[in-house]
């Protein structure tokens, strides 16, 4: 098993399938052995794909969050030495939206397992400002 000693510095890469320009994290910031929830980091950036006029749209919210979960596995499945996965979200309820980020404002989105079996994993998410203003939530159900 792998050990690591600043999170932060792990590059996102080796845990997700993802790439720019549809990359919508930048770091991997916190984690918990005991409750398996995890935290990531993006700067919304203007080049961005999912940036319309000076926002993050929905669907990059959602992309965040989605890309979130898959991060949570691929950190895991890293430590463990296992390759990454591809996966698909499953489904989305719940999905509240109380503001849309701007370009340069920084992300932190929370993702909290609440069940896992068989490969999909069924969690909350909540994206919230660096200042922690709540920015959406949702539940979401992602299989790999």
């Amino acid at each position: 098993m792998r050990k690591i000693e600043d999170i932060s510095a792990l590059d996102i890469e080796i845990i997700l399938p993802h790439r720019n320009p549809f990359l919508l994290i930048d770091k991997l910031i916190y984690y918990n052995s005991d409750t398996l929830a995890v935290k990531t980091s993006f700067l919304v950036k203007r080049e961005g794909v999912f940036v319309s006029g000076d926002t993050l749209s929905a669907a990059g919210l959602l992309e965040n969050i989605a890309q979130s979960c898959a991060a949570k596995i691929g950190f895991f499945d890293w430590l463990n030495e296992l390759p990454v996965k591809p996966g698909v979200i499953g489904s989305v309820k719940n999905l509240k939206i109380h503001t849309y980020p701007k370009i340069g404002q920084l992300l932190i989105t929370e993702i909290t397992p609440v069940t896992e079996v068989l490969g999909v994993m069924l969690a909350n998410a909540v994206v919230r400002s660096e200042s922690g203003d709540s920015i959406a939530e949702a539940t979401i159900k992602v299989a790999v």
